[in-house]
């Protein structure tokens, strides 16, 4: 897992890969990822996989009231009688007891971030989609005149005369490009409040607006996030520029921040790995105080000016509910929504997915979107956005009560979709019948992937395994690998969901287990599957926390899972094309471990990089196999897809959880985000070896098929493109069927690339002539540097608490360098 900092340049929470890629390292292979925005027009990618059956938990239309609806970022108003918040990309409001919820904005693109102005009678927030600021009223929801064009980001604050806005604002939507200032609402000026000017991402507005807190972390560029400890400084500055003041040091991350009188509300996840809100006196910050104690987030928190009222989000029950606290008494409740009131007349529609043919229910992605204006989900969904496509999961129907106009429904499974009116009053049904592209469990091949999180820092939902089945199922995933992981901190997410075997949830063909990410600051992240226990410690080289410490290597927990007949694999090996060794979040000691025989397959879905390390690992003869982990957040409204880049294996016979990874071991897969691929060389398919007496020319079959165009399919050898397929007269399918000689010992791959970046690559298939070993003396002096490099950080870092341990670490590497040697010429 791979951190960086909460929200993105949009303001709305970030999938953490975003940030620190360098340009050209993720050309990957995303499954159905890099499909979405080229048929958003007619249809975002089709969902290509057999799903099954189950009931939803969400969208129940026929309810008189809601408690978990999805609110996220609420602002309670200074009189404490009104909450606005975001809710599906609109702002609304209601009153402080809940009831009704009145829609303000209806236009196109995500609106978040909504800040009362202190006379209550305008309301700021940011098109995220845009990044524009925008201003409305706050009663009528009537956009205002700017005085310009300006661009924010994140939480923003009225100064207490109303007259200027507190915010991170900038020339673009690049949060680097944007900077902590005032903007002046009449003439649009902005003036920066620091020196030099600089993105603040936690920062809050002293209720009479001369002074600002913010936050910021111990992280260092280059290095992964935690790598120099989890604790947070709170820093105090006036609020028109000058020398800040830190206040605190404290122990934890902290997430938000709201100034009421004298004290500090803000969210960290301190002693856990759930948010909790906080309160610390400013005059003494030693007392700072726990308030919430949830078993998942509560965050977001809002007070009113007399300091009496607090809101905030808690989302146990999985989306999001609104809970208002009486800070006198201490009494809270979670409030209920009776009725939202979009401003218009409204009409009810029903949606049905069916099989064709078949008419069997379905589990499908949905997206319905009123033309010129909102997504719309049933209330209570977990929403997602990938790319600009909100989505959600329905099983088989979803019913939602919508303003009139005309809808456009997209349905993910093959492409699907229809345009609707909806008159006043009108109550519409539906139908939508969906067929398949391709039938992989019919050739034996099933789905999986080795790195999805369900719960993991910054996002806005909860989830449990009734969350994810439905997710899982609407992608047509066969095998899921939930993550147990830590981020920065000692917390570690989902240990409650470990079972040790799969979850009781799965279905048939869909299997939810929950396994782990190991994750080592220095040597790289690595997914544990199939556990039968927990693999202690979940982390290594934290500063300041339980496991500071550069030990055990990852080579140790590698050997502790082989122990229980789990599988070792790599994941987000490498995204800096020049330099695979850089980046903070690079598997540094991959040609280590895979020198000692301890990893059983790797992560190829991470772009060129990847790519041209698992080649040049290959090259030296290990046996590695190709696997897939998207290192999705679904708890977190940006997210990728689960499976949106997947393994194909193989399995001979009945499918089930232990087959795949037995087979996706004997290297009898494929990784894609969009095109199914098959294999031979002779009489050997993938994973398997051809053993040839000399050199000779073997016949090669091979095909790629994909439901949009290809753009090649190509044959690799040893690294290097040895022939090239044709494409149909559609070019949905490419074949590769001729002889090709084979000189040497090594391996063969075939891969296919579509005109959409949509990508494909097989695992090898091996083939040693003349009985000699596959080797590449350039290759393993490549190896041999990175290995020097590697110890060089080491010692830098200096994390070996011992002699014993500095000699265990450097035998490790000493025996990583022999393998290596011996394919290296002697001088």
């Amino acid at each position: 897992m791979r951190e960086v900092p909460m929200t993105s340049e949009s303001g709305m929470p970030r999938d953490k890969n975003e940030k620190n890629e360098p340009k050209g390292g993720r050309k990957r292979l995303e499954a159905r990822r890099r499909l979405v925005p080229l048929l958003v027009t007619s249809l975002a990618v089709a969902m290509i996989y057999g799903v099954s059956w189950m009931r939803n938990p969400w969208g129940q239309e026929a309810r008189t009231t809601w408690r978990a609806l999805g609110a996220i970022y609420p602002r309670i108003s200074d009189s404490g009688e009104a909450i606005v918040f975001s809710f599906q990309g609109a702002i609304w409001r209601m009153t402080r007891d809940g009831g009704i919820m009145r829609r303000l904005t209806s236009g196109p693109g995500f609106d978040a971030q909504p800040a009362w102005s202190h006379d209550q009678s305008r309301i700021a927030y940011v098109n995220t989609s845009s990044g524009e600021l925008c201003l409305i009223n706050a009663e009528t929801g009537v956009g205002l005149k700017l005085p310009g064009r300006i661009l924010a980001s994140g939480k923003l604050y009225f100064h207490p005369q109303n007259s200027r806005l507190l915010g991170n604002v900038g020339p673009d939507k690049l949060e680097a490009h944007q900077q902590l200032a005032w903007v002046d609402l009449e003439n649009g000026a902005i003036q920066p409040v620091l020196a030099p000017p600089r993105h603040i991402e936690v920062f809050c507005l002293s209720p009479e607006g001369e002074r600002i807190a913010f936050v910021s972390s111990q992280d260092v560029e280059g290095e992964q996030g935690g790598h120099n400890g989890p604790q947070a400084d709170i820093w105090i500055v006036p609020s028109n520029g000058g020398e800040p003041r830190k206040l605190v040091r404290f122990r934890s991350r902290i997430f938000d921040l709201d100034w009421r009188g004298s004290n500090l509300y803000f969210t960290t996840n301190l002693g856990g790995a759930h948010n909790d809100l906080w309160m610390m006196p400013i005059d003494d910050p030693s007392q700072a105080r726990k308030l919430t104690f949830g078993q998942a987030d509560e965050d977001g928190p809002s007070t009113s000016a007399d300091g009496r009222w607090l809101v905030y989000t808690d989302n146990h029950e999985n989306a999001t509910a609104l809970v208002m606290r009486d800070l006198n008494s201490g009494d809270e409740k979670t409030l209920s929504v009776s009725r939202l009131d979009f401003g218009q007349p409204t009409g009810k529609v029903r949606l049905l997915a069916v099989e064709k043919g078949a008419q069997q229910p379905l589990v499908v992605r949905v997206s319905l979107q009123q033309q010129g204006g909102k997504y719309f989900e049933p209330v209570g969904s977990l929403y997602r956005i990938q790319g600009t496509l909100e989505h959600f999961y329905c099983a088989s129907q979803a019913e939602m009560t919508l303003p009139v106009g005309s809808y456009l429904v997209r349905v993910e499974y093959r492409v699907a979709q229809q345009e609707f009116e909806l008159a006043p009053g009108q109550n519409r049904t539906l139908r939508l019948e969906l067929e398949r592209w391709t039938l992989p469990a019919s050739r034996s091949w099933y789905s999986g992937e080795s790195h999805i999180h369900a719960n993991y820092g910054y996002g806005h939902w909860y989830n449990t395994p009734e969350t994810m089945r439905l997710q899982l199922e609407g992608e047509g995933l066969n095998v899921a690998n939930f993550m147990v992981a830590n981020s920065d901190t000692d917390g570690v997410f989902d240990r409650e969901f470990f079972r040790g075997a799969p979850d009781s949830q799965s279905a048939t063909q869909t299997i939810l287990y929950w396994n782990e990410e190991f994750r080592a600051t220095l040597w790289g992240h690595m997914t544990l599957l199939n556990l039968k226990q927990l693999v202690e410690p979940i982390f290594t080289g934290f500063k300041d926390t339980t496991n500071p410490w550069d030990v055990p290597t990852n080579a140790d927990i590698a050997d502790q899972t082989h122990l229980q007949s789990g599988h070792v694999n790599y994941t987000h090996p490498a995204n800096n094309i020049a330099d695979p060794f850089l980046s903070a979040y690079s598997a540094k000691a991959v040609p280590v471990d895979v020198a000692l025989g301890k990893i059983d397959s790797l992560d190829i879905n991470w772009g060129e990089a990847t790519v041209s390390l698992w080649y040049r690992l290959l090259n030296c003869g290990f046996r590695l196999p190709a696997s897939a982990g998207t290192d999705c957040f679904l708890n977190r409204i940006h997210s990728r897809l689960p499976g949106s880049d997947r393994a194909y294996v193989k399995i001979d016979g009945a499918f089930s959880y232990g087959e795949w990874i037995k087979n996706l071991r004997a290297g009898r897969s494929f990784v894609t985000n969009g095109p199914m691929l098959e294999f031979t060389l002779g009489n050997q398919s993938l994973g398997q070896t051809l053993r040839l007496p000399a050199t000779d020319r073997v016949p090669v079959r091979a095909s790629a098929a994909a439901p949009f165009p290809l753009a090649r399919v190509e044959l690799v050898y040893n690294g290097a493109v040895v022939a090239t397929g044709s494409l149909s007269t559609d070019r949905l399918r490419g074949t590769l069927e001729q002889p090709v000689k084979i000189e040497s010992s090594g391996w063969l791959g075939f891969r296919a690339f579509g005109e959409d970046q949509s990508q494909a690559h097989t695992s090898p298939i091996y083939v040693e002539v003349a009985g000699k070993p596959a080797a590449s003396h350039q290759d393993a002096e490549y190896f041999l540097q990175w290995i020097d490099r590697l110890e060089a950080k080491l010692k830098e870092r200096d994390r070996l608490s011992t002699p014993e341990l500095k000699k265990h670490v450097e035998l490790q590497l000493n025996a990583a360098r022999a393998v290596y040697r011996k394919q290296v010429p002697a001088p």
